[in-house]
């Protein structure tokens, strides 16, 4: 009987204790839980990367602008450009709602934990994102659920152009963003504002063009595998004419008129016109190499060259 009461009167001395422990433990919970951010829990808690929003439902929504901050050559030998672009993707998970009317900047590296939207840019022939001093990407959630994922990339792309009018000539190029894995029946594309979701290409100062002017369109490219969204940024590009008779034609025009030179010269003087038959051109072949002309460029100066020398003689 003593033992009995023994267990009894010990058994009611341990189990407060437990439990005042057990809840002075979910309290400490409680109080980290609410010093981090609200809707943290659901990365981890009952959220799946692998699912895109409303999967099996309704298709997410994307909404898309761009900043390009600079264009940093174009080469008709390749017949391709080279931009800096801001990226910016904005959709909805209401998997991610919380409470409250604020927005919280997230480090990049939880980027691994949500679900992104697979775009890409098609006729990219080579793309990075820049990792200076961090890997420039940023994730900002909202409270309604909205999620703005920005990147910075640069890339070089595609630009069929035609020549025929060389050096009057002007150039449509296009930067195209399409969902890769992703059809229309999950995911659609959409320009934020419009033509009013591209900043920066109307600021643009390039030596050799000038933007006339671009527009946005919202396409489908259809494929084996399905239809799927594609979003186009058009640009005009007018090449300066006077940066040509600067760079390509007063040069040229300069050699052929020095080579005039040797016609003065008296047939007795053989070194004279021999440093000149080889200095003029090799002075010209370096000319072009210095400038770095374009396969385009080389064909004028030989163009001119040639018209000139007709006209002399």
């Amino acid at each position: 009987m003593f033992c009995r009461y023994f267990c009894f009167f010990s058994l009611w001395l341990f189990l407060p204790t437990q439990r005042r422990c057990s809840l002075g433990h979910a309290s400490n919970l409680g109080s980290s839980d609410t010093t981090s951010l609200p809707g943290f829990e659901n990365l981890t808690v009952g959220y799946n990367k692998y699912l895109r929003p409303y999967f099996g439902g309704e298709p997410v929504q994307i909404a898309m602008s761009l900043d390009i901050a600079s264009i940093s050559s174009i080469s008709e030998s390749d017949m391709d450009y080279t931009a800096t672009i801001y990226l910016r993707q904005r959709w909805t998970d209401p998997r991610l709602v919380f409470h409250g009317n604020k927005s919280f900047t997230l480090d990049a590296r939880l980027v691994e934990l949500l679900w992104v939207p697979d775009t890409y840019i098609v006729e990219s022939k080579r793309s990075f994102l820049h990792d200076v001093t961090v890997g420039n990407r940023l994730i900002r959630l909202f409270s309604n659920g909205t999620i703005l994922y920005a990147l910075r990339i640069t890339t070089t792309v595609a630009c069929n152009m035609d020549l025929s009018k060389y050096p009057m000539d002007t150039q449509t190029c296009k930067l195209q963003l399409e969902s890769w894995g992703y059809d229309e029946n999950d995911v659609t594309f959409t320009w934020l504002r419009g033509n009013d979701s591209v900043h920066g290409i109307e600021k643009l100062r390039l030596s050799q063009y000038t933007v006339e002017r671009y527009y946005t369109l919202v396409s489908k490219s259809q494929q084996e595998t399905g239809s799927y969204p594609r979003l186009i940024l058009q640009f005009e590009l007018r090449r300066n004419i006077l940066y040509f008779i600067l760079e390509t034609y007063v040069p040229s025009t300069l050699l052929v008129m020095l080579s005039w030179v040797s016609f003065w010269i008296t047939l007795d003087s053989v070194p004279a016109r021999t440093c000149i038959g080889e200095l003029l051109p090799e002075g010209g072949r370096r000319g072009r190499q210095g400038r770095g002309a374009s396969m385009a460029g080389q064909k004028a100066v030989c163009s001119s060259s040639l018209l000139l020398l007709t006209f002399c003689f």
